[in-house]
Formats: structure tokens, C-alpha cells, sequence
């Protein structure tokens, strides 16, 4: 089989997906290929006006040698995490060459681009994938939206959750704190609920409750900056740590009561945020775009709809939560119990996926 996918670098949720699935499939001893559509070695040039050339070239150079490396998987398997937006024109031209060389497709989903609303471009990439494609998606909500927009039949529906990805097995119980701790860690930008969490900790600060906020990521835009730099001016409880990796990003979370997610963005899917805080028995609180609704409650949190409301609703559940004890260690150890159930179930299906994938290619190949 082969797999055909973006890996890191640059370094973004789908690309670790990828290196996590692939991890899985080495761990397993799964016969594969591998074709990296990115071009990595050329990450220094990412969000500068050379990566989209630098792309462009490399994608035609994958074209040839996926062709290549398809003869040798003539009736084989292959998998491929697909793009959100236009980048399925290039999905489109490798799932035409999937279906020249006979093989059968596994598609992994990662955006709600083309699940928000019917897409032209996904309607056709859809046709050319034919019947006998499996779709793999993240959350119930995304195999119902592919079913009732593009007529995709359940049996061609795999769930696969981005929580099989997340390999700690022991987690201690952080003590709870003096003061209430909230945080947000994204790529700051309106889209992703910036301006929120600010509305959400001068709510507080006016409810005379008792916190520290830890603002966390890169800023996306100079206007997400300044709201940040004003919140800072105007509230001594808030502190922006930077971008945060590895070990700091272990002890930001470990540090939290409450992580926000109020995330606006259109395309949202199931954001990896979420499940790096539930490790840790924090409190996950946020809007309702693509899976997360379903995400948050499973992992004991709470989701509000994007309205009006919103701070109000998002200040309201926290000060609930405290003064009801969801926040002590009893609450958190739940939590975290609830994330590993969730953890392990998730493993089991994309070991079963694995398996299913290989003996996929076995059978095709006798055929």
C-alpha cells in the first residue's frame, strides 16, 4: 500500500495526524510506501511568498512519482488525509491516478470546509472516488454531514477520533489552586475566539471574581496582537507566554482549572487542543463548531452556541463550575479517567483500521 500524506515540517495538527498514523502503521509492521506531498525540506520557506512555488513544483515532481510507484501497487491500497479548500485540486488529480492503477482509497477527513455547505469541487472528487472508498472521519457529526450532503453510505464510514494520537499513559492529578486558572492557546486570531476569551476575562474582572488568565500561541495578524496588548494594559491578571512547545506546553495546561476554546473559525473540526487539556483533567469550555460540541461533552465539558451571548454564557459556566466543585481534584481525576477511556477506545479502532487496511491490500493483491 501507499501512504500519501503530508508530514511535518511545516508543523500543523494534520501533519502530526499523519506522523502519528504512520508511527502506527511502522509499529505494526504494515508492508507500505510513503510519499511526502509536502515539501519539507523546504519548511524555512513556509508562510513566505517561496512556499507556494516551492509547493506547486514539488506537487508535480509527487504527480510523476506517485505514477511510478503505483505500478508496483497496481490493485493496491492507498491512503489519503485529503485537503479543506482548493488544495483538493491537487487531491483530485492523485484519486484520478488512484482509480487509472484500480486501487482502493481510504480517505481521511481533517476540515468541515466542504461539510459546512455543498462543495462543487468535493462533489466531484467524491464521484471519482467511487463507491468503494472508505471514508475515515473524526466524529459522528462529520460521517452525518458526508452522508446527507454527498450521499456517502455508512458502510463506507469509518469514526476514527484524533484522541488515538496522544500516547501518555500516566497523568497525575495536578493540586487544585489558590486562585481560579483559565487559559487559550491557538494561532491568535479572531477566528479561533481571541477577542472572546478577552470579553470572557473582563467579564470576570467585572463579577469581582478571583483569577489569572495565561493567554498562549503565535499571533495570526497585527489586530490580534493589539487586542491582546490592550488586554494586558488594562488587566493585571492576564499574561501572554508566547508560543509554547514541549515541556512548557505540558505545564501550561497542567496549570489550568478552565481552557477556553470559544473557536469561530469556519472550518473547524476537532481541534487536538481540546484533548491536550483533557489529559490533564482540565475543564474544556467552548463553541460548538464542527465535532467539538460532541468532543467537549464526551470529555465532561461544557459548549455554548456562537450568539450574543456568548461571554455571558462562557463567565456563567465557569463561576458554576467552581462554586459546584467542578474544578477540584475529585472533578479533574474524573476527567482524566474519562480521557483515557476515550484514549484507549480510540487506539483499539485505529489499530482495527490499520489491520482492516492491510488486509485490504492482501485481498486485492490475490485478485
Amino acid at each position: 500500500m501507499i501512504f500519501l500524506m503530508d508530514l511535518p515540517k511545516p508543523v500543523h495538527g494534520m501533519s502530526n495526524v499523519n506522523l502519528a498514523v504512520l508511527n502506527t502503521a511502522n509499529a505494526l509492521n504494515l508492508k507500505h510506501l510513503t510519499l511526502n506531498t509536502v515539501p519539507s525540506y523546504a519548511s524555512r520557506l513556509f508562510n513566505t511568498r517561496l512556499w507556494g512555488g516551492a509547493k506547486i513544483l514539488h506537487t508535480f515532481f509527487c504527480f510523476f512519482y506517485f505514477s511510478v510507484l503505483s505500478i508496483t501497487n497496481i490493485k493496491g491500497v492507498v491512503y489519503r488525509p485529503i485537503n479543506g479548500g482548493y488544495g483538493q485540486m491537487y487531491d483530485l488529480v492523485y484519486i484520478t491516478l488512484c482509480r487509472l492503477f484500480l486501487n482502493k482509497i481510504y480517505i481521511h477527513h481533517h476540515s468541515f470546509n466542504y461539510l459546512n455547505k455543498k462543495s462543487l469541487l468535493f462533489t466531484l472528487l467524491n464521484k471519482v472516488m467511487g463507491q468503494r472508498s472508505i471514508h475515515v472521519v473524526l466524529g459522528p457529526r462529520m460521517g452525518e454531514r458526508l452522508s446527507t450532503i454527498y450521499g456517502v453510505k455508512p458502510e463506507q464510514i469509518e469514526l476514527l477520533s484524533n484522541v488515538a494520537f496522544f500516547k501518555k499513559d500516566k497523568i497525575d492529578v495536578v493540586a487544585a489552586h489558590k486562585e481560579l486558572m483559565i487559559g487559550h492557546l491557538a494561532n491568535l486570531c479572531v477566528d479561533k475566539g481571541i477577542d472572546v476569551f478577552a470579553g470572557l476575562c473582563r467579564e470576570l474582572k467585572a463579577r469581582n471574581v478571583l483569577f489569572r488568565a495565561k493567554i498562549a500561541g503565535p499571533f495570526a495578524d497585527v489586530g490580534s496582537e493589539n487586542v491582546v496588548k490592550e488586554l494586558l494594559l488594562e488587566l493585571d491578571e492576564v499574561e501572554y507566554l508566547g508560543s509554547v512547545y514541549g515541556d512548557d506546553k505540558e505545564i501550561f495546561f497542567q496549570l489550568l482549572d478552565v481552557f477556553v476554546f470559544p473557536s469561530k473559525y469556519a472550518n473547524e473540526a476537532e481541534p487536538l487542543v481540546l484533548y491536550e487539556a483533557a489529559q490533564y483533567g482540565v475543564l474544556n469550555i467552548g463553541t460548538q463548531r464542527g465535532c467539538m460540541q460532541d468532543v467537549i461533552r464526551q470529555l465532561q465539558g461544557l459548549s455554548f452556541p456562537e450568539d450574543k451571548n456568548l461571554v455571558i454564557n462562557l463567565a456563567d459556566s465557569i463561576c458554576e463550575s467552581s462554586d459546584t466543585g467542578a474544578l477540584n481534584n475529585i472533578a479533574r481525576k474524573d476527567r482524566i479517567d474519562e480521557f483515557k477511556l476515550m484514549q484507549s477506545q480510540a487506539q483499539k479502532s485505529l489499530s482495527n483500521l490499520i489491520a482492516r487496511i492491510e488486509e485490504g491490500g492482501r485481498n486485492v493483491s490475490k485478485t
